[in-house]
């Protein structure tokens, strides 16, 4: 009985910083909170793409571990590992930043899952990710989600010998004031 009472108490001491941090928030996005990616593969080698101009909101309530952000992504602000690539990407057959400047998304926490909407060359379909909430030193600090999309439902019908047909889309978000930083 008394170990029992021990590993109960322990449980509570362990669970007590969580619990009074776990206030409702409102975080406006940034690139300096959020870190929003793509992942492809082209031809031989697979290609990070990270936005440097992104706003938005998430508002999150931590003990009911219910969300829901709306976020908007400047297509030209994605930094790409070199200028071809670049050109290649920023091209009218694939997001043309000039017709579609911006992409957008607007989930909602449910479950294990974030759930919303991804608007992209003026398309917009369901587009759902998973959800990892990220605790450190017993405090929540990240929220990381990922998903994988099929570019052709999105009319990114170019590059088809180049790039392949799945995107992974990662997104970590920093809720302790630290810089973001990619999950695992």
């Amino acid at each position: 009985m008394k170990s029992t009472m021990r590993i109960a108490a322990g449980l509570i001491l362990a669970l007590l910083p969580f619990a009074a941090a776990a206030q409702p928030m409102t975080l406006e996005l940034t690139a300096g909170n959020m870190l929003a990616q793509t992942h492809s593969h082209a031809v031989i080698l697979s290609v990070t793409g990270t936005f440097r101009t992104l706003s938005g909101r998430l508002d999150f309530d931590p003990t009911a571990k219910t969300c829901h952000i709306d976020v908007t992504l400047v297509v030209e602000s994605l930094e790409l590992p070199n200028a071809l690539i670049r050109s290649q990407t920023m091209s009218k057959d694939f997001l043309d930043p000039v017709d579609y400047p911006t992409q957008h998304y607007v989930g909602d926490c449910v479950g294990g899952r974030l759930v919303g909407q991804l608007t992209m060359r003026g398309q917009t379909h369901p587009f759902d990710m998973r959800l990892n909430f990220i605790a450190t030193n017993g405090q929540l600090a990240a929220i990381h989600t990922e998903g994988v999309l099929n570019r052709y439902q999105w009319g990114l019908n170019g590059l088809q010998l180049t790039v392949g047909k799945m995107i992974r889309v990662t997104n970590d978000i920093s809720l302790n004031g630290q810089p973001p930083r990619p999950a695992g």
